[in-house]
């Protein structure tokens, strides 16, 4: 910008004193297209500023989650979607998303995570946190098929385009200049504008063909083409529901430690899921030959599409309850102190183990702190056995099998009706050895009855609240957790 003062020093002004001064503003084109351009950018920055600026996130996060919620409730999506696009963000379906993924992040509202995970799916949007979310908790859901033709689309100069699958995305750009120009159509099915969210998979893969009608080619005719995408079919492979053992693990004939252990997986051993219980804390299993049975789902790794386990239809009826509390009786016993000689079993023990249970934390004297164990004193091993009609039995024999091999016969030591008490060292197996009238019985022998933590399954364990899974119930044992201090129920029923 220059500036010329020029001062007449020949003239002064009939009201003035002092020379006039004459100031001319001599501006070049070159510097004003500069000053315009200038200007232009602050008021570009100045419109771009934060899409959120003054806006309180925490009020949009929550308007979000409530518009996911009023959708769980309604089942109007066409609502929810206008909804959405009305929130003060750039673009509607990246904030549902954002959303979406921190409070799954946050893990803190379990029914504000599915109503905007269930939102996001019928929605057609994708994110791999949000979709395993969905697997997690069994929420995913079909994709819809794509339409197989859409309609014919003519263009502005009365050609007509070959019908051809709808694309995914949409965007239509045109080019207005003197020249002859050319205007780039991809149909939409669904275009993501401010009310508008797309409605269709964003991952679809697309072919891309190009259909073109030229005229001839002036300023005032364009050459129009049009860009159509393709959907190319999306192969789902579906994968069998496997588990993988992470420690040694039993497998049982039913699920729970009341059941009888039938094999074991090893570590890395794999087996196909092919059902669970009602609690979806145990696994029915088949291995490689077929063999079917139940492991515990704390010790095992899961990969494969779990949403195909169903609850088994075959779960074998639980073994009897134990007799609780062995302490001596308030009401009138239900022992038969000398019943007549039982008539032998022809094939098969006559006495037969119906629970094998191992004292929780607290029933041993323990106390529990969060995963914090305090451990008992208690090492017991009571014993109790009933008759066929599952009442206490008295006059029954019974006998450890290590060390003393100590005998003791059931309501004789004070401990109540059918109850044979005895106290454990490291461990043992027990067993009856002589029915109420002398001769000598047949029975079931009860093993792994171990006051050693690295003795005694994991299942058990986590049963047992001494650890919560397969890595805790490991460095429980591998610091000696409450070594020498454990304490077993065992019930035997007579079969006669």
């Amino acid at each position: 910008m220059a500036i010329s003062n020029s001062i007449n020093s020949n003239s002064t002004s009939d009201h003035s004193p002092f020379p006039s001064v004459h100031i001319s503003m001599i501006v070049s084109p070159t510097r004003l297209l500069v000053v315009w351009v200038l200007l232009f950018a602050i008021l570009l920055l100045a419109a771009c500023g934060p899409e959120k600026s003054g806006e309180n996130q925490d009020q949009l996060l929550a308007e979000t989650k409530q518009i996911a919620l009023e959708y769980q409730t309604t089942g109007k999506l066409d609502q929810a979607r206008t909804q959405l696009s009305v929130l003060k963000v750039a673009n509607p379906s990246q904030w549902l998303i954002y959303v979406a993924e921190t409070l799954i992040a946050q893990n803190n509202d379990q029914k504000g995570m599915v109503a905007l995970t269930h939102l996001v799916l019928d929605l057609d949007l994708q994110s791999e946190p949000i979709s395993q979310f969905a697997s997690q908790h069994n929420l995913l859901k079909n994709v819809a098929a794509v339409p197989a033709t859409i309609a014919q689309k003519s263009t502005s100069n009365g050609a007509t385009l070959s019908s051809a699958p709808p694309p995914t995305v949409a965007e239509t750009v045109t080019s207005k200049q003197a020249n002859p120009i050319t205007s780039t159509t991809l149909t939409p099915t669904a275009l993501i504008t401010k009310s508008t969210i797309i409605t269709q998979p964003a991952a679809v893969p697309l072919t891309a063909t190009t259909q073109t009608t030229t005229t001839q080619a002036t300023a005032t005719q364009p050459v129009s083409t049009t860009l159509i995408l393709t959907p190319t079919p999306i192969i789902q492979t579906v994968t069998k529901p496997t588990v993988k053992a992470t420690s040694q693990a039993n497998v049982r004939n039913g699920p729970g430690t009341a059941y009888t252990v039938i094999g074991a997986l090893q570590p890395a051993d794999s087996a196909e899921i092919i059902g669970k219980n009602e609690g979806g804390d145990w696994w029915e299993i088949a291995s490689g030959n077929g063999q079917q049975g139940w492991v515990f789902g704390q010790l095992m790794e899961t990969s494969g599409d779990m949403t195909r386990v169903v609850v088994a239809a075959n779960i074998p009826p639980p073994p009897p309850a134990d007799t609780p509390a062995p302490v001596p009786p308030t009401a009138a016993p239900q022992a038969a102190d000398t019943p007549a000689a039982p008539t032998p079993v022809p094939n098969g023990n006559d006495f037969v183990m119906v629970q094998r249970h191992l004292w929780d934390v607290i029933e041993n004297g323990g106390q529990l702190d969060g995963p914090s164990v305090t451990c008992g004193q208690a090492r017991e091993l009571i014993v109790n056995v009933l008759d066929a009609n599952g009442n206490r039995l008295n006059g029954v024999a019974v006998q450890v099998q290590y060390g003393a091999k100590e005998i003791y016969v059931t309501g004789a030591q004070g401990k109540g009706d059918g109850v044979a008490e005895f106290v454990l060292g490291g461990g043992q197996d027990v067993k009856v050895i002589k029915d109420v009238d002398g001769r000598d019985a047949t029975s079931d022998v009860a093993t792994g009855l171990s006051t050693k933590p690295w003795d005694i399954p994991y299942e058990t364990l986590i049963e047992g609240r001494f650890c919560q899974d397969a890595a805790s119930c490991k460095s429980f044992a591998d610091h000696t957790g409450c070594y020498g201090h454990y304490s077993w129920t065992i019930t035997f029923k007579r079969q006669h």
